[in-house]
């Protein structure tokens, strides 16, 4: 039967790409740490000790987890610090054990797991999901600093998620992923390039736009997931311009003050829908 491209024929597995991204990941988790001190250390290691756990909970018995790591490490870095450690220990478990295995494990899943628990956190529990502020100043009712100076957006002196502060550290694991072709460049650029339209056709300022909130740790560790992006190049293309018009969409017209967990959940339920469109002609699935 022939299947629409792309045609891995690599000997790379699963878990050499896990471990690239999180190599990639070690970064912001040392810049977190840096920021947010013993609250970023403690939580960041119970999401990896659950991840863990919560997939050899489900049935893998080689080694560890390498994928529900990830899934753990990205839902950690996307909450803020002040984060209960009893809905981080639930969320961990309901990303790895619900959204990943519970459709048939890696590769069959329909949502990125980490956004799903993100998703469903902020859904039930919003009022716990507060505390953005960097130690020893004040909290924020909001990731998105809009009168910090674009040098502290760059660098990561502002109060945010764990993971979201400093576009830099994002930019050193990006360039990790794109040398080792984990990712390829275009789903970044063009979900950048699609927030960056919608944001000037609203009259909002582009950089402090771009450079605060999750969309730059989302354009790198988030749409890039194999699993709930289309396939296709074109469908990829269409995939990464939808997900970031749509994260401007819900963070400048939303109930939410940052858009990037909805949009990527509602992208992942249109991408199959982009990957079918985008199928050669003569190619069946």
């Amino acid at each position: 039967m022939r299947v629409a491209p792309p045609h891995i024929r690599k000997t790379r597995t699963t878990a050499d790409v896990m471990g690239d991204v999180c190599i990639a990941l070690i970064p912001t988790i040392l810049a977190a740490v840096w920021f947010f001190r013993i609250d970023a250390l403690l939580r960041l290691t119970l999401a990896a000790v659950c991840s863990l756990v919560a997939g050899r909970l489900t049935g893998k018995r080689d080694g560890p987890d390498l994928a529900a790591l990830v899934s753990g490490l990205i839902l950690c870095l996307s909450c803020p610090s002040q984060t209960p450690l009893w809905l981080l220990v639930g969320g961990c478990f309901f990303a790895v054990c619900v959204v990943r295995d519970g459709f048939g494990g890696i590769g069959q899943n329909l949502f990125n797991p980490a956004m799903a628990a993100r998703g469903l956190m902020l859904a039930i529990f919003p009022s716990q999901l507060t505390g953005f502020g960097l130690p020893g100043a004040l909290s924020s009712a909001t990731p998105l600093v809009g009168d910090a100076s674009l040098f502290d957006l760059v660098v990561g002196r502002i109060g945010g998620s764990m993971g979201e502060t400093s576009a830099l550290i994002i930019a050193i694991g990006l360039a990790w992923l794109l040398i080792r072709r984990v990712i390829r460049w275009h789903i970044p650029l063009l979900s950048l390039a699609g927030f960056s339209l919608l944001t000037l056709l609203a009259g909002e300022p582009l950089l402090p736009a771009l450079f605060s909130g999750g969309l730059l740790f989302g354009a790198v560790f988030v749409f890039t997931d194999y699993t709930t992006k289309p396939i296709t190049l074109a469908g990829e293309i269409a995939f990464a311009l939808a997900v970031g018009v749509l994260t401007a969409v819900l963070r400048f017209y939303g109930p939410y003050p940052e858009g990037v967990c909805f949009a990527v959940l509602a992208m992942n339920l249109v991408a199959p829908l982009f990957e079918f469109l985008t199928i050669p002609k003569g190619v069946s699935q």
